[in-house]
């Protein structure tokens, strides 16, 4: 089992099957395979697991999470017998040696072994073989109290091995050799005391005993002042060798030079002792180290990110003697990473007196990134190194430029880095440098002291900007203009200072005029272009960089509207599995070409959508094999829709439990996703709306009238839209009026009298929740039309409620109670109890309303039985509300207070907000009617404040009428009068008839 495959801890986790490598997910699901793989084959409880990935803080959904991470293990091992269940955790049964965590251990034992023998050389090979294996920090980027704890053990392990190898270097005679590498361990250990004893050998055994001397002090000196302690015995013992001339340190001084001393120019003194033996002259000065300055001028006109370059210059600021301070910049294209880096490398310049380092590492070009080597070639020859002295390898010269900026003062700026891996070579050594990296991608790994995810800019930073490039007095001349400009760059500082540029090479242009060119999104990248600035080609390189996976997922997503996309909606539209789309989306997001906003859910800039749909037109570049064509794009389309229509129908059925409205949307063609409750489905209403409402946006706009695949998704688009109707308060319910006319519209163009029927239906059903009555009226009798005549029954139902609802809020009682009649007798039909039920209610209020209300309280009363046993909460708050008015008509004002309380004790628990609002102002106006006051004044005000947080102007109305007459009756005719014009002026806003009503109340206060 597990046959040729190999997993590799000892730097940034991979796993390999042959010669193909395998995906291992995010950081947190690695760290859970590297618990199992450390434990040697023993199991892990879920327990032991939680308790290493997350410590004494697990999230809620820990366990769930878990089984998850093992579910996508097991799929990318694709083994049986691997990864197996034991107890309630998991165990992970290996071919040995498959772990480089274990071949490092055994190659260890094995020199151990060797070394006891006398065979230093083979001990030395096998030491060598071991070091080897290490990739960079073990575990990088690995999350977890467990991980960090095995990052400590095997780096004591790496630094062991090391010692032992060096020491063994130094008894064959390399001990010239082996002087930078102990140098250099010595500065990121100094409170390690094996390493200065070993460089204090190397160094007498190099005839350099003054140094060896001064090491010990400066060791002694560190130890003392960091920890309070002496030094140990071997160091102690050592020093009072070198000090009584011991000869058998000195003993090697011929062997140490056979090694040869690096010639550098303008670094170091060579290790060769030679002035001793010429005859004792004084030596030569040393000639003064080169001090590069390669870093190029910062932009003239930086704009804005104050805080973040403070950020940053706090970050670059030497605080110690260890490794270099790392800062990292990342974020996509054109956002301004390297304007930035320079602008911060320009403020801290004067702190790095020994020069800066600067390179361009090319990691968005796919085909020639910058190798390491070569630009190590660069800074050693900028630090004055020859080349006869280069090393041949990358190894040898990164060590040998950890060597030369060791102790230094240097900052080094590594600009458009591919990943950690191209970065890591080209750190300084430790002492006072300073790194600073942009990169697209963030780069997991490296030991940055800050990362800034850099963004677009803030709006007056982007004004700020556009206004230095083409002049102020343009600027002011034109502000709102100027405003839509930059929000039609996105906001991105490459295409703002694009705009700006070619404003001020065309005086004669206003910013009206190119805003309007650029309001065409076909031709938006074409006029984002001046001189050798443009948008395209930057995001071309990014695109170039993509597997032929992940450019036809950019590209499909691209072409959906909407401001964002869920996980599992999008894992729709692609047709893949919601665990492998997670991984190609979050790769998209690490290289910057696609954002998420919170977990989960995804998101284009305008720009990287606009260039994804240009993609998807006509295929660019190597990931993409083919564009994206009408097929693909209708699949995703109706991949999506079949996905969110049938679970909004899923949630719909929570919502309104026994509606047949639900039965008759669809055909549902996709498994939905499952609810434990109304709450969990508000929740998915309230997120996945903003997706729903721009699919059916985009299915309006593109549906061709004629072609039978276009109608089908125009009806399914509007029964998305009804589905999600009942849930109007938690989603993005501004939008959807104009997006049901234009679905209505659509739909009228087809001539499908069905699907016009039931888009009219939604307007209406909108236009009445928002009190817009006339267009409420309007769009409710084109729906009762519509439905008669296509045999649509259920909407039929509903849109003859509706109409009955208006005609009651316009007083046309008589008219109401027809409409209501009618919708009962179709819900007994469809045998819809809950509707009849509702209805029903509806009606008697119309009753109450006209003067008949001695009508209603039978028909309330025998509704309640019904909606207790079905547990409506929503229709029984409803039946004892009108039941109160009912009784209150009737003058049986104590039972109408009673039933007033009954509904409030139903309505608070369930969150029925708004009918608690109705039930408090409707008490006290019955309370007023029986002389309490003030219990009647406390009901009136607390109605009021909740229906102004409600947004509900009409029932603000109502509170404000009751508190009105209350304050009347207890003689604060002042304090009414404010109350009853501010319910007038709301009413005359809605275009009720109840500003009459509230002009008598207002003529009758004294004057």
């Amino acid at each position: 089992m597990t046959a040729g495959v190999r997993f590799e801890l000892l730097g940034p986790m991979r796993v390999h099957r042959g010669d193909e490598r395998l995906g291992t997910g995010t950081p947190q699901q690695q760290a859970m395979l590297a618990v199992l793989l450390l434990r040697s084959g023993h199991g892990a409880g879920l327990g032991e697991l939680i308790d290493a990935l997350w410590g004494e803080e697990p999230p809620h959904a820990a366990v769930t999470t878990l089984r998850t991470y093992a579910w996508r293990w097991r799929k990318v091992l694709a083994e049986p017998g691997v990864l197996v269940s034991v107890g309630d955790g998991y165990r992970l049964v290996l071919e040995k040696p498959c772990l480089d965590v274990q071949e490092a251990e055994e190659l260890a034992a094995r020199a151990a072994v060797e070394r006891a023998a006398g065979r230093r050389e083979a001990a030395a090979k096998l030491l060598r073989e071991a070091l080897g294996l290490w990739q960079g920090e073990p575990l990088a980027a690995l999350p977890g109290p467990y991980a960090e704890r095995q990052r400590s053990r095997l780096e004591e392990l790496r630094l062991r091995l090391l010692e032992d190898r060096l020491e063994l270097d130094i008894e064959a005679g390399g001990e010239a050799a082996a002087v930078p590498d102990l140098r250099l361990l010595t500065s990121e250990h100094p409170l390690r005391e094996r390493p200065v004893a070993l460089l204090m050998r190397a160094l007498c055994r190099t005839g350099r005993q003054a140094d060896a001397l001064n090491l010990f002090r400066t060791a002694r000196q560190g130890l003392i002042s960091e920890i309070g302690l002496e030094p140990g015995p071997e160091l102690v013992s050592l020093h009072q060798r070198i000090l009584s001339g011991d000869q058998e340190l000195a003993g090697a001084q011929d062997g140490g030079r056979r090694g040869g001393a690096v010639a550098l120019s303008g670094g170091p003194a060579p290790d060769a002792a030679a002035g001793a033996e010429g005859g004792g002259g004084p030596e030569p000065e040393p000639e003064a180290p080169p001090v590069p300055a390669q870093t190029p001028g910062a932009p003239g006109d930086f704009t804005g990110r104050a805080a973040l370059v403070r950020r940053l210059a706090e970050a670059l600021t030497p605080a110690g003697d260890s490794g270099p301070a790392v800062a990292l910049i990342s974020g996509m294209g054109g956002v301004g990473k390297t304007a930035l880096a320079l602008h911060t490398a320009d403020r801290v310049r004067d702190r790095f007196p020994d020069g800066q380092l600067y390179a361009d590492l090319r990691g968005t070009d796919a085909h020639d990134p910058c190798d390491p080597g070569h630009v190590l070639v660069g800074f050693l020859a900028a630090l004055g190194v020859t080349a006869d002295a280069l090393p041949a390898d990358v190894e040898g010269r990164a060590a040998l430029f950890r060597s030369m900026t060791a102790g230094r003062r240097m900052l080094v700026v590594l600009d458009n880095a591919r990943d950690a891996a191209q970065v890591r070579p080209l750190l300084p050594g430790p002492g006072r440098c300073a790194v600073l990296v942009t990169s697209r991608p963030r780069l997991a790994g490296l030991p940055a002291r800050h990362q800034a995810d850099l963004d677009v800019f803030e709006l007056p930073e982007a004004l700020e900007l556009f206004g230095r490039v083409i002049g102020r007095d343009r600027l002011d001349a034109e502000p709102e203009t100027a405003r839509e400009l930059v929000a039609t760059c996105g906001f991105l500082p490459l295409a703002v200072r694009i705009v700006a540029a070619r404003l001020a090479a065309r005086p004669s242009w206003t910013v009206d005029l190119l805003t309007a060119r650029l309001a065409d999104e076909r031709r938006r990248l074409n006029e984002l272009r001046v001189g050798d600035l443009a948008i395209a080609p930057v995001f071309e390189l990014g695109y170039r960089q993509l597997s032929a996976e992940q450019a036809r997922a950019f590209r499909v997503l691209a072409c959906l509207d909407g401001p964002g996309i869920g996980l599992t909606s999008a894992a729709a539209a692609l047709g893949a599995d919601e665990f492998h789309v997670e991984e190609v989306l979050e790769s998209l997001v690490d290289v910057a070409m696609l954002e998420s906003p919170t977990p989960g859910r995804y998101r284009f800039h305008d720009l990287l959508r606009t260039f994804g749909r240009q993609c998807a037109g006509a295929g660019a570049g190597a990931g993409a094999d083919a564009g994206v064509d009408r097929a693909e794009l209708a699949g995703a389309l109706d991949g999506l829709l079949d996905h969110l229509l049938a679970t909004a129908c899923a949630a719909f059925r929570h919502a309104v439990p026994g509606d047949p409205v639900a039965a008759a949307l669809g055909p549902l063609r996709a498994r939905p996703l499952s609810f434990a409750g109304l709450e969990p489905a508000r929740t998915w209403a309230l997120t996945e709306s903003e997706t729903a409402l721009a699919l059916a946006a985009q299915i309006a706009a593109c549906a061709r009238p004629g072609h039978p695949a276009w109608r089908g998704r125009l009806r399914a688009a509007i029964d998305l839209l009804i589905a999600l109707s009942p849930f109007h308060q938690d989603t993005r319910y501004g939008q959807l009026a104009p997006t049901g006319l234009l679905l209505a519209e659509a739909a009228a163009r087809h001539g499908d009298r069905k699907a016009e029927g039931r888009a009219r239906f939604l307007c209406g059903t909108i236009a009445l929740k928002d009190t817009r009555l006339a267009e409420a009226e309007t769009e409710a009798r084109l729906a009762v039309l519509a439905c008669r005549e296509a045999g649509d029954t259920v909407v039929l139902r509903q849109a003859l409620n509706d109409l009955g609802l208006v005609a009651q809020f316009l007083r046309r009682f008589d008219e109401a109670i027809a409409c209501f009649d009618e919708a009962i007798a179709l819900a007994r039909e469809l045998d819809h109890r809950s509707g009849e039920y509702a209805t029903t209610v509806n009606a008697a209020l119309a009753r109450v309303r006209s003067g008949r209300a001695h009508e209603a309280v039978p028909a309330c009363e025998a509704v309640l039985p019904g909606l207790r046993e079905m547990d409506d909460r929503h229709g029984i708050c409803y039946a004892l509300y009108v039941l109160g008015l009912a009784l209150h008509a009737t003058g049986r004002y104590e039972e109408a207070i009673a039933r007033y309380g009954d509904c409030l004790a139903v309505a608070g628990p369930a969150g029925i907000r708004q009918r608690v609002a109705h039930a408090r102002y409707r008490m006290a106006d019955t309370l007023r009617a029986v002389g309490r006051h003030a219990e009647a004044q406390e009901q009136a005000e607390a109605a009021l404040s909740l229906c102004r947080d409600l947004g509900s102007d009409r029932d603000s109305g109502h509170a404000l009428v009751v508190l009105g007459r209350t304050l009347a009756e207890r003689g604060r005719a002042e304090e009414a009068r404010s109350r009853l014009l501010s319910a007038s002026a709301l009413f005359a806003k809605l275009g009720l008839p109840d500003v009459a009503d509230v002009e008598e109340l207002l003529a009758a206060l004294p004057a």
